[in-house]
């Protein structure tokens, strides 16, 4: 996902504590898991995402690799928001390639090579770029959809809302602020909203921890 620029937030280094403490004996044995991160626009799931690349790296010594659930969009950014545009019902899972980014995850576990969808915002395109999965020792995989994905080994659910974030998002600047795109929103929210029942963790608005048992 060429277009947004990833920074470091201490504000997780609870939660990314936690969650290397869960995952270090199986990090530390190789076992080549896939973390996911789900939630609503705007919740800060690629945020958590890239913390927990960075931290797993400092702090176990292996590395890492980043999946962006908006590159398997089946449509580039502008022509996937005018298609919803045609028909509000075009909104939700069936928008994006759930089981080409659940079979690259399992490709990447097994260490085969992975040609995987790119998208590059400001062109409105969708390339492909070649991950070779034995350079990397773990992956995450983040995006509005991926705690619906079959091969994650350990699922993240924020259960942060459209509404709670309202902020976050007119200040991140990416989607404009406008009727229609909450009306996706909240489309999104209620497909979402049930899957918090996938997680082994979930995350809570105050950034609070409650595992799923």
């Amino acid at each position: 996902m060429i277009g947004d620029k990833l920074t470091y937030h201490s504000a997780y280094k609870n939660i990314t504590r936690f969650v290397i403490s869960e995952l270090k004996d199986r990090l530390i044995n190789n076992s080549r898991i896939c973390i996911s991160v789900g939630g609503e626009s705007g919740c800060g799931k690629t945020s958590l995402a890239y913390a927990l690349i960075i931290d797993i790296e400092n702090e176990i010594g292996c590395k890492g690799y980043l999946f962006h659930g908006d590159d398997y969009f089946k449509l580039p950014p502008t022509d996937n928001h005018n298609n919803r545009l045609v028909n509000i019902k075009n909104v939700g899972i069936n928008e994006v390639k759930k089981d080409e980014l659940d079979n690259h995850i399992l490709d990447f576990k097994k260490g085969v090579c992975v040609i995987k969808p790119l998208v590059i915002y400001e062109e409105n395109v969708i390339v492909t770029e070649q991950v070779n999965s034995v350079e990397f020792d773990f992956c995450i995989v983040e995006g509005t959809y991926v705690s619906a994905l079959a091969y994650p080994d350990y699922k993240i659910f924020v259960e942060t809302t459209y509404l709670d974030t309202r902020k976050s998002r007119i200040k991140r600047g990416r989607d404009l602020i406008n009727d229609f795109n909450e009306q996706v929103l909240e489309i999104e929210h209620q497909i979402i909203t049930p899957h918090y029942k996938f997680a082994n963790v979930i995350i809570d608005k105050n950034l609070k921890i409650i595992t799923n048992k």
